[in-house]
């Protein structure tokens, strides 16, 4: 295990980048690169290797640590290896053993040279203790397989995980599956010493919206601090976002905020979009500044009676945002197919890949203790669709037509807490969420309900200008843009829209080539490239 060092920023490989396309061979360069002390490279302090859903070779993870090495940096001691392993459920076990297997051959590999060695993989989409029981076991088994090929270490404490917990009612329900997986694993023999947890907020946010998302990574962060009081141990959460304010908003012009909102967290994810379109230097101050302020604050802490007024709080925006959800996925799923993949991902519906899970308003309602807004929410009817598309592509799809997600439900949401709080309920929203309205605020500019009008149904328009009508009236936020890059912005927003109709359109109406569909691509990127992030 790596001593007590614990990285303040992590590099991902996040597809969620306008300006550029990493194929996977350019891959262990950019890693290296990121983990690179300033001012030569990025100054990031770990590395992301990301088996799920992609096309990562085997051996990235081999040639990442050594070349590292190369550079003076020995992994596990001065900077985090850590792949993100594939899911056994959503993909299969054999490419989570695969890419088990990578880690133990690369902790061989650097064991011939100079040390270090990768301590922890990260396993997506957690959803109960026994996940986590059986990577622990397919661990032992690989660690046992290394040592009988090449005498490595026998001990299955070497390798440890991370939980990624990404939807909203396994967020709310962190503690209590943290504590069954720390039980369980005592009771096989495995030691754990610390725990680090990664909370996801793009798929919680497109599954059930912006507030939701966000207060259910609050209710974790307090969760995953109360259970390492109980239990004497220490946890780490890594808050796993991008830089738009709907997929986290993990940005330098927000890092106060950001550092207030979520205090408790000790590691943040430096995705694409900000070290390419925002840029280097805004992601080598970042790195400093994360360095230097994450852990430092008291972490969040909520009582039985605020998570219940939080939970009820969730479940009214929630309701709110699958109301829209429906109408939109039409519009989102063809725009999305014009959004570039930009990382060599598996296909999200074929033999290897997968499509996101939809909402489980049931599982939500289990959750809310408040029982009128529980059975509220438990009537709700999942969305039964295999055509999801990936959180990034979404969020892109939206802003791409002038609906950014952040409102989507919001103000529908606001108006039902103060009909079931009062004007306090709105008051001890913003103590839980503070930067609440520097979110929306941000995505208000690249807002245009004018321009989304020409996508989508009437039924949806009437809901949405409910959305911006009441919060206005709330925060008194104009929709639109301010800076001159932001006119520019708009301008190009309302260029491509013909084109763009006619390319959502059914495929007898397209009169197009693929040229056409190549230069409405390439504007979505333009777009993505004046917003900070393509999704």
């Amino acid at each position: 295990m790596a001593g007590n060092f614990i990285p303040a920023t992590m590099m991902t490989q996040h597809p969620d980048s306008a300006s550029r396309y990493v194929p996977v061979r350019d891959e262990p360069k950019e890693a290296i690169d990121a983990l690179t002390p300033q001012p030569i490279g990025l100054g990031l302090e770990e590395v992301m290797v990301d088996y799920e859903g992609k096309l990562t070779p085997y051996h990235q993870t081999a040639e990442i640590c050594l070349g590292l090495l190369e550079r003076g940096q020995v992994p596990g001691r001065d900077v985090l290896v850590t792949p993100r392993v594939p899911s056994a459920t959503k993909e299969t076990a054999f490419h989570q053993l695969m890419a088990l297997m990578s880690v133990i051959e690369s902790n061989y590999q650097m064991s011939l040279s100079e040390g270090g060695a990768i301590s922890e993989v990260i396993v997506p989409m957690v959803e109960t203790a026994a996940e986590l029981l059986d990577v622990r076991r397919r661990i032992e088994d690989v660690i046992e397989l290394g040592h009988k090929e090449f005498g490595t270490s026998r001990d299955a404490g070497t390798v440890w995980v991370i939980p990624l917990i990404e939807e909203v009612p396994e967020l709310l329900g962190a503690g209590s599956m943290l504590g069954a997986y720390l039980d369980e694993a005592k009771k096989e023999g495995y030691r754990i010493d610390r725990l680090r947890v990664m909370l996801g907020r793009s798929d919680s946010a497109m599954a059930y919206g912006l507030v939701p998302s966000v207060l259910a990574v609050k209710t974790a962060i307090s969760d995953c601090h109360l259970l390492g009081r109980e239990r004497d141990i220490e946890v780490f959460p890594i808050y796993g976002g991008g830089a738009l304010p709907f997929r986290g908003h993990v940005s330098l012009d927000n890092f106060d905020q950001l550092v207030k909102d979520y205090a408790g967290v000790r590691t943040v994810t430096v995705q694409s979009g900000i070290r390419y379109d925002i840029g280097g230097e805004s992601a080598r101050q970042l790195a400093l500044r994360a360095h230097d302020e994450l852990g430092l604050a008291p972490p969040l802490q909520f009582d039985k009676g605020q998570r219940s007024i939080i939970t009820a709080m969730i479940g009214l925006f929630t309701a709110a945002y699958l109301e829209s959800f429906a109408f939109l996925l039409p519009v989102v799923i063809a725009v999305s197919e014009a959004i570039p993949p930009q990382r060599d991902r598996l296909a999200r519906k074929s033999a290897v890949g997968y499509a996101r899970a939809a909402a489980e308003p049931a599982k939500l309602a289990a959750r809310i203790t408040d029982a009128g807004i529980s059975s509220r929410v438990n009537q709700i009817k999942r969305l039964e669709t295999a055509s999801l598309p990936r959180a990034i592509s979404f969020t892109g799809a939206l802003y791409s037509i002038g609906l950014p997600p952040e409102f989507i439900g919001t103000g529908r949401g606001l108006k039902a807490v103060e009909d079931h709080f009062g004007a306090a309920g709105l008051e001890m929203l913003l103590r839980f969420y503070p930067g609440m309205p520097f979110d929306l605020a941000r995505a208000a500019r690249y807002a245009s309900l004018k321009t989304a009008a020409q996508h989508l149904p009437e039924d949806l328009l009437f809901q949405l200008e409910a959305d911006l009508e009441n919060i206005s009236a709330v925060f008194d936020i104009d929709m639109g843009p301010v800076t001159a890059n932001e006119q520019r912005y708009h301008v190009l927003l309302e260029t491509v829209q013909p084109m763009l109709r006619q390319m959502v359109a059914p495929a007898q109406e397209w009169a197009g080539d693929i040229a056409d569909r190549q230069l409405v691509t390439e504007w979505i990127c333009r777009l993505g490239r004046l917003r900070g992030s393509l999704g």
